[in-house]
């Protein structure tokens, strides 16, 4: 090697948008759902048994949720492709505004890599440039990876909602 010779490691950014949902996102946001709920059988297999009805019935309400101006729905690209995406609503309690984060979903070949910190980072600004008091969200207690990005951005374990499945032969399935 020469003395104008030097050793580089060859580095590759992919730079990732987020924005603002569109109708336009509805079919990618859809297939994110479908991969979330395949993801989340592992804790629940009767609670995640949806069936075609209950898929149209959201991306209806997903839909709304995009147009509203209550809600935010956002989605993260890489390469002109949706590859996450978070939804998160406000609502007033006793005079006092909550934004409730609604879904949160980065598709699995993606996560890891900051994307879902910065989806929650964007729908924290919502909710403070809407006033809001707190922010809430429900996970999965057994859904170690995504409660470790909630906090990592500031959430904290406050309460626990619990159940008990009382009639062992019948499934519970609130999506139809």
């Amino acid at each position: 090697m020469g003395a104008d010779s030097f050793l580089y490691k060859e580095c590759f950014i992919q730079l990732m948008l987020i924005r603002k949902a569109k109708k336009e996102d509805i079919e990618s946001i859809h297939k994110l759902d479908i991969e979330s709920t395949k993801y989340h059988k592992k804790f629940d297999t009767d609670f995640y048994t949806i069936s075609e009805k209950w898929w149209k019935i959201k991306k209806n309400s997903q839909l709304k949720a995009i147009k509203s101006p209550t809600n935010f729905v956002l989605v993260a690209e890489l390469d002109e492709k949706v590859v996450g995406y978070i939804w998160g609503y406000t609502e007033t309690i006793i005079k006092n505004k909550i934004g409730k984060i609604q879904e949160l979903i980065v598709t699995s070949k993606q996560r890891g890599k900051g994307i879902g910190k910065e989806l929650i980072k964007k729908m924290l600004d919502f909710f403070e440039d809407r006033k809001c008091v707190i922010s809430e969200i429900e996970v999965f207690v057994e859904n170690l990876p995504t409660i470790q990005v909630y906090e990592k951005v500031g959430f904290r374990k406050r309460e626990y909602k619990m159940q008990l499945k009382l009639n062992k032969t019948k499934k519970f399935r609130p999506f139809f």
